[in-house]
Parts: C-alpha cells; sequence; structure tokens
C-alpha cells in the first residue's frame, strides 16, 4: 500500500493531538506529521512532496498557497469563506467526517479514489418481490438500520424507479442522478461521485444517497451500468454492507441487480396475489435455466403475520417447499411508520437479527 503524505498544522496543540491520535489509528495509509509554527511548517515543505496540507485559516496565506510541492492545500475553516489558493473543510465537526472531507477533497484533486478506499469485504443484499405492497421498503430501512446498529458500515440505495424516500431521509450532497451521470460519462470516476454523494443518517447510522431527480433516467440506464455500480461500491471496499431496496419488476436491469447479491430476501404477505406473483415467478425456472442461481439466492420473510399464520400462509400456497424462509415478522410498532423506525434500534436487532445473521454468516 502507497501511503500518502498528509501535514496538518494548527497554533492549538490539543486540537492537533486529537485529530493526529484518531488518523493514525483509523487511516494507517496516511504518514502523518503535525506543526503547531508556521515557520517550522514552511521549512519543513521545503524538503519534498506532501499530498495533503491541512492548515487552520490563520496559517494560510499566499506563501502556502503557491507551494509547488505540495499537491491539495486544505484550509480548515471555521467560516464558510473561501481562501485563494485552498480547497475548504469544516474545521469543527465529528473527526471521522472531517478526516473523510480530507481525503475526499484530495481524491478529487488528483482523479484517484485509492486513498478513498477501504479494506472491507462488502456483502450484498437486496430486499425484493413480484408483488408490490409487501413492505420490503420499511424491512429495507430496518435492514440497514440494524446493520449499522451492529457496527457494520452500511450503504442503503433505493434502486426503486418511483421511489418516496425523499419523505423519510434527508437530503444529500449528491443524489443517484450523479452517480447514473458519472457511470454515462467517460473519464469520471464513479468511486469519488459516490463518495461525494452519500450522507449518514443520524438516528439509524446507515448511509444513503437520494435517488434520481427525474424517473426517466432509469429508461437510460442498463443491466451492466447497474452491475458497474455496485462492483465499484464492492472495489472500494469501504462498507461493510449494501442494502438495496428494488422494484417489484423482472427487468434486465433487476436481473443483473439481482446477480450481484450475496442474499436476496423476498417480503411474503398474507394476501394472496403475493404469493401468487411469486410462484408465478419461481415457475420462470423451468423455462430459463440461467435463474436457477438467482432463485437459489432468495429467502422468503413472512411479513405482517404471526408464526403460526406465516407457516400455514407459506404452506398453503406452495411456497414453503420452494424457498427457505428466514424469519417471521409480526405487525410491530417500530415498523408502522417508517421515520420512527430509524429510531428503533434497540427494537430492529431482535427482529432482524436472522436475517444478519443469514447475510453475515452465509
Amino acid at each position: 500500500m502507497v501511503k500518502r503524505t498528509v501535514v496538518l498544522a494548527d497554533s492549538d496543540g490539543v486540537y492537533l493531538k486529537r485529530l493526529s491520535d484518531y488518523f493514525m489509528e483509523k487511516a494507517p495509509q496516511l504518514e502523518l506529521s503535525i506543526f503547531t509554527d508556521l515557520s517550522m511548517l514552511k521549512q519543513y515543505l521545503q524538503r519534498g512532496r506532501v499530498d495533503i496540507l491541512a492548515v487552520d485559516e490563520t496559517f494560510a496565506d499566499q506563501e502556502l498557497a503557491a507551494q509547488s510541492t505540495v499537491a491539495v492545500k486544505i484550509v480548515l475553516s471555521t467560516a464558510t469563506d473561501t481562501v485563494d489558493g485552498f480547497e475548504t473543510v469544516k474545521k469543527y465537526q465529528k473527526t471521522e467526517s472531517l478526516l473523510n472531507d480530507l481525503l475526499l477533497k484530495y481524491a478529487e484533486s488528483t482523479g484517484s479514489a485509492e486513498v478513498i478506499r477501504g479494506n472491507s469485504h462488502t456483502k450484498i443484499t437486496a430486499f425484493y418481490s413480484p408483488a408490490g405492497g409487501t413492505g420490503k421498503s420499511t424491512l429495507a430501512l430496518g435492514m440497514a438500520t440494524t446493520c449499522a446498529c451492529a457496527g457494520l458500515r452500511t450503504l442503503y440505495l433505493n434502486l426503486e424507479e418511483i421511489d418516496s424516500m425523499d419523505m423519510v431521509l434527508a437530503e444529500t450532497p449528491g443524489t443517484l442522478s450523479d452517480l447514473f451521470l458519472a457511470l454515462k460519462t467517460k473519464g469520471m470516476n464513479v468511486g469519488i461521485k459516490l463518495a461525494s454523494s452519500v450522507r449518514q443518517e443520524p438516528s439509524a447510522g446507515f448511509y444513503y444517497v437520494n435517488g434520481v431527480e427525474s424517473i426517466s433516467e432509469y429508461g437510460e440506464m442498463e443491466g451492466t451500468d447497474m452491475v458497474r455500480l455496485l462492483e465499484t461500491v464492492k472495489s472500494q471496499a469501504e462498507y461493510d454492507v449494501m442494502v438495496l431496496d428494488l422494484s417489484s419488476g423482472f427487468s434486465e436491469r433487476t436481473v443483473k441487480i439481482l446477480e450481484q447479491t450475496d442474499v436476496i430476501f423476498v417480503p411474503v404477505t398474507a394476501e394472496e396475489t403475493a404469493a401468487a406473483k411469486l410462484n408465478r415467478l419461481l415457475n420462470e425456472a423451468a423455462f430459463h435455466e440461467n435463474y436457477n442461481a438467482l432463485f437459489g439466492k432468495m429467502e422468503l420473510v413472512a411479513n405482517r403475520m404471526s408464526g403460526k399464520t406465516g407457516e400455514t400462509v407459506l404452506r398453503e400456497s406452495g411456497l414453503a417447499g420452494r424457498l427457505p424462509c428466514v424469519g417471521v415478522i409480526g405487525n410491530l410498532p417500530v415498523l408502522e411508520r417508517k421515520k420512527a423506525l430509524l429510531q428503533g434500534k434497540e427494537q430492529l436487532m431482535a427482529v432482524f437479527q436472522p436475517l444478519l445473521a443469514r447475510l453475515m454468516n452465509g
């Protein structure tokens, strides 16, 4: 691993010590130096090349701005004002966020995503049903919240063509529209665009990106584009888990997405149409053998049912003999409203533990 040289400079030694301790623990890809004296900093910069220079705004003078040995110069600012010759990062924020912002500025300036690459082996799960109204979006959010609560760095992506997550989740710096544009534009780095687009949900703890600005954009996306997007997330190794919420269709694009998953959770309710549509889909295996591997990754989730009701519905519909059932989820108050769901981490852990165990233990 090629290490990147980072120099932090601030007159506040206590602040620098806190940053440096965190950086050394969490970012082994960085070689760190710190300075509280501006003149000593300038002498140091004459000795060789520095990848990232991050200084307090009182240190950000024109001499540093003109320093040719520094790849990316960043001012740690307490205001929104910009300083000529410097990128700007908010000084007082969570240390994790500050580190991410510094690395992202470097990635954007150099066009290389290497510095923001993690070391996780990303597991991908999708919540999918050929029938609408089965509660898959609620379950997907619950799963993302549970994964984050379990200490897993989690990315939630709603890939429904018509989604309503803007009613639940706050605005993100970028959207799926930005990622789709990056996928279609030669020379644009999708990994960097993703890193600059995500936001962490403050209560639930998972990361996410808002949906497309226009649903017509999905018409321009092919299955291979979606595969590239998912492969980019995996190659960045930044997330332990990626939770996907998919539309109910079975288009070529959806099939390509499902093929990239480790586990597909399929919610089914007591409604006859939900089981009938799922049986109809599974019947396709008789005509298309290539779907066998796909259906082999599917696990039923009996949703909005008691244990006995779930067993009865799955048995009478014939689904019990076709797909394994990973769990039964009742009509729980915590799942009635999506916004309330984001606050119910402790309650969700008990509900989603079987799904989490299935995903992580395979």
